[in-house]
């Protein structure tokens, strides 16, 4: 298992081997352990917030109870890990478990859950942004960070939209996490028509559940934070829109899911 600061160090440290590796090397490279264990961090973060344990065994960051809509039980971290170990350590803990309805975020592409139960929902591709100066050009929104419960969970009725179905997912203890950035973008009547997250974890700024303007809430994250690399994942025509705001495709992972 690679400890967070043994990762660091091995990686470069914050900032360093994830935002200035030269585009064009080898498609696996630091990043995506980088995208990886930025991913695994801020769903351990999630899990927290639900009062949910977090373990680490064999390169897994492990949540073995029921998990927050949209967020997995399991997410792998070390390209290295032996596949067919972890694999075993899937399928037991499915078994041990067979109510439960688990999902994994593979995050190398390397799994085969079939044996054990899984079915692979999606594939997609970890991105990468560099630290770069923002445009200057002006945004429709004035966007800034979500800082109370009132807010956050009027930022959450945004973000589902008119897929209001489900339990809050974003509680109010992730305010309190100094790594979390919940940036809303508002209109002239103090109503949230966009917004993200970011996590700054592993070295760079993990940016999830994004929503109305993905330019102007990757343009607002970089002025707020100069200097700070970005990661991601994304699938589909989305991976071509990322593109188009400065990140570079990497590695592919992939989702698996068991719904009992």
């Amino acid at each position: 298992m690679v400890r967070r600061t043994q990762f660091l160090a091995r990686a470069g440290g914050p900032g360093v081997g994830m935002a200035n590796m030269p585009p064009g090397e080898d498609m696996h490279d630091t990043r995506d352990e980088a995208a990886a264990l930025n991913n695994a961090e801020w769903c351990a973060a999630v899990w927290r917030s639900h009062g949910l344990s977090v373990e680490q065994a064999l390169s897994l960051w492990v949540c073995a109870h029921q998990t927050p809509q949209y967020y997995p039980n399991v997410v792998t971290v070390e390209f290295g890990a032996d596949p067919s170990v972890q694999a075993k350590f899937i399928a037991d803990l499915l078994q041990s478990n067979p109510s439960l309805d688990v999902s994994v975020k593979d995050s190398f592409a390397s799994l085969d859950l079939r044996a054990a139960g899984m079915t692979p929902l999606f594939d997609a591709r970890w991105l990468a942004r560099p630290a770069q100066a923002e445009s200057a050009t002006a945004p429709t929104l004035q966007w800034r960070q979500i800082r109370d419960e009132p807010q956050l969970a009027a930022w959450e009725t945004a973000w589902r939209g008119v897929h209001q179905r489900g339990p809050r997912i974003f509680r109010r203890q992730l305010l309190l996490d100094p790594c979390a950035i919940v940036l809303g973008g508002f209109d002239e009547h103090d109503a949230i028509q966009a917004g993200g997250i970011a996590y700054d974890a592993a070295g760079a700024l993990g940016i999830t559940n994004v929503f109305g303007s993905d330019q102007q809430f990757i343009q607002a994250l970089g002025s707020m934070r100069p200097g700070s690399g970005m990661v991601r994942y994304a699938a589909g025509d989305d991976i071509g829109s990322a593109v188009q705001s400065g990140f570079q495709v990497l590695g592919s992972l992939r989702i698996w899911a068991r719904v009992t």
